[in-house]
């Protein structure tokens, strides 16, 4: 084993850290690998480009977004998924929804620890493979666009949730439910009359306009208030789920369509333990392929918890499976 720990200093939870972080990381690593700090995504592909050939479990000591650049970056690098590293996220994000979908335990120092210890004992952590989604698109400038993830937000609810989550300056699992209350209550004041300083009823439901074809079907609504899709089930903020029809290997779970507000509202408390929304015009489907046509304004996706702009264009399929490994 050889470890290669790549640390984002501009990350919050580094920006709060007292004394020099990765000093603390090296002394914790030791011999069994190498700590880099990467303040940009340029810093990244040439530390990628330094270190994939020598590393043998890739950490992120970040959440879900740092997992996501380090798996994009190494495709970049090295075509072959076979010749990839295992990847180790730590628990050091707001959202760990694939941390904890890979079973990693603890905090992301004693994450690393027990890396360490593995790779000074020579006994490698066991491992999960995990299904990932490949996007391919293309940009308002007609620019090729590609990218492999574990969730996708196109538009709708889960696009807008992001927005509003994001938004606050101390964003954690509590935020989540922080959200999904003041828009509840938004929607069932302005049913009744009353104003409210802020709107999160109006931005979460707004819809997002696209063509939809899934597994060669057309859609029939051009407005969707669900465009979601996920290669594996996914928790959020404690008990909230999303994707699990995503649950099971090699299956990936397709949502689009147009729904009323009044209808997510009544069907919420189900939506957000299980996962799933019923309606007459919506596809929440078990799939091979979603194509997502922007129609008109260009889509603005969430992927793995980090914003796109300028989409016009997405073909969602299976991507290559990911090794995790596990600790804790």
């Amino acid at each position: 084993m050889y470890l290669g720990v790549i640390v984002n200093p501009a990350a919050r939870r580094n920006r709060r850290a007292r004394g020099d972080r990765v000093a603390e990381l090296r002394r914790i690593v030791g011999p069994w690998g190498e700590v880099h700090e990467t303040a940009s995504t340029e810093d990244l592909a040439k530390t990628l480009d330094e270190i994939h050939s020598r590393v043998t479990h890739l950490v992120g000591d970040g959440g879900d977004g740092a997992l996501h650049w380090l798996i994009n970056e190494m495709e970049r690098c090295e075509s072959d998924p076979e010749r990839w590293p295992a990847f180790v996220p730590t628990n050091g994000g707001s959202v760990n929804a694939v941390a904890r979908k890979a079973g990693v335990r603890g905090r992301p120092d004693a994450v690393i620890r027990a890396l360490a210890a593995a790779a000074a004992a020579d006994r490698p952590p066991p491992e999960i493979r995990l299904d990932t989604l490949q996007l391919d698109g293309e940009t308002a400038d007609g620019a090729a666009f590609h990218r492999l993830c574990f969730g996708l937000a196109a538009g709708g609810v889960g696009n807008r949730f992001y927005d509003m989550y994001y938004g606050k300056p101390d964003h954690g699992r509590g935020e989540v439910a922080k959200v999904i209350g003041r828009s509840f209550r938004d929607y069932l004041a302005s049913k009744v009359g009353r104003s409210q300083a802020t709107n999160y009823a109006s931005v979460l439901f707004a819809p997002t306009s696209a063509r939809v074809v899934i597994d060669g079907e057309e859609l029939p609504t051009r407005t969707h208030r669900l465009l979601h899709a996920g290669a594996i089930d996914l928790r959020i903020g404690g008990p909230f789920r999303l994707f699990p029809k995503a649950e099971d290997p090699g299956a990936l779970h397709f949502q689009a369509g147009e729904i009323r507000p009044s209808r997510i509202v009544a069907q919420l408390p189900a939506a957000l333990t299980n996962g799933t929304v019923r309606g007459r015009r919506v596809r929440d489907v078990n799939g091979r392929e979603m194509i997502i046509e922007a129609d008109g304004e260009p889509l603005s996706p969430i992927i793995d918890g980090e914003r796109f702009v300028g989409i016009t264009k997405l073909v969602v399929r299976a991507g290559p499976l990911i090794r995790v490994a596990r600790t804790g």
